[in-house]
């Protein structure tokens, strides 16, 4: 279901912007060649294509936006880390939150399976953060060792007690890092930020390790 779902995903995302995002930016040339030739002195149809204009501009943006959190093209065009990069500037300058991002030890080679999870799992906390938590600054920490990938993320928001309170979100996260043999660990309370940390086994080539095999299979 996780792999069925992420494939949808990344074909509505290229759908949105390859058929939905060029037309409507082919849109706005159009705009634009026509309030180049329309006469000045008709005031009201300036103002007019004026407004289709910024309607189809926020119309890209939006699409443009869409596709991007359904699947990030860079995700699969250039690897974990550079969509983690990208994500960190965009939640930071949408939401004002200082997010930072340490993963130098990560390959560029990791199978799609544990770049998705990873990803997904700091989508998903990221959002919490900014919802939830009114945290100020949230590490990210992504080690790459010979026989695992290690996962952290940190904020200095509320907190919350995590022995009570498990959100659909929290569980989502930990059922993506079980899938692939690992553990998921919440670390959190009241007053005192979040700690979410996940262990994700490798083989010694840094191929998945058996426990994805048997889980795909079952």
């Amino acid at each position: 279901m996780v792999r069925a779902q992420e494939e949808e995903r990344r074909t509505i995302s290229r759908e949105l912007h390859d058929e939905v995002g060029q037309s409507l930016s082919a849109l706005l040339m159009e705009l634009g060649n026509l309030a180049a030739v329309a006469p000045r002195n008709l005031e009201p149809l300036q103002r007019h294509l004026e407004s289709i204009r910024k309607l189809a501009e926020s119309s890209v943006n939006v699409a443009r936006n869409m596709a991007l959190l359904l699947r990030p093209s860079m995700l699969d065009d250039f690897g974990l880390v550079p969509a983690l990069e990208w994500h960190a500037r965009e939640v930071s300058k949408r939401t004002g939150m200082g997010v930072s991002v340490e993963a130098d030890s990560v390959s560029d080679d990791l199978p799609d399976s544990y770049n998705t999870c990873v990803y997904r799992v700091v989508q998903e906390a990221l959002h919490n953060c900014a919802r939830h938590a009114a945290a100020r600054s949230v590490q990210i920490r992504v080690r790459q060792e010979p026989e695992r990938i290690f996962l952290s993320v940190q904020d200095d928001g509320k907190g919350f007690d995590a022995q009570h309170v498990r959100g659909l979100g929290l569980v989502g996260m930990e059922e993506r890092v079980n899938h692939l043999g690992g553990t998921f660990q919440v670390r959190s309370e009241p007053g005192r930020g979040t700690l979410l940390a996940a262990d994700l086994p490798l083989a010694a080539n840094g191929r998945p390790a058996p426990q994805e095999a048997s889980a795909g299979t079952a």
